[in-house]
């Protein structure tokens, strides 16, 4: 497992301190390991919807879409009972 050091201000460090007080986590390392992982979940996310953005456009731009002009459209589109 690779080790590193980092710096950071004092109010930072009280912070970390503190979760670990409260039992969050057991350690430092424990609550950096999180903190990557929810980094990495987040970028994870973000290129999902890109790629759904993308694939939008792709098919707005061919045509592969459905004009609604009135709530009744939209409510068939999604089988509204009203």
């Amino acid at each position: 497992m690779m080790r590193k050091t980092i710096s950071m201000p004092d109010l930072m460090a009280d912070w970390i301190a503190a979760r670990i007080k409260r039992g969050q986590f057991n350690n430092e390392s424990e609550y950096f390991r999180d903190l990557v992982r929810r980094d990495q979940e987040e970028e994870e996310r973000k290129a999902y919807l890109v790629s759904r953005l993308e694939s939008g456009s792709e098919q707005l731009a061919s045509g592969a879409y459905s004009d609604l002009n009135s709530d009744g459209e939209i409510d068939r589109l999604f089988d509204v009972e009203g």
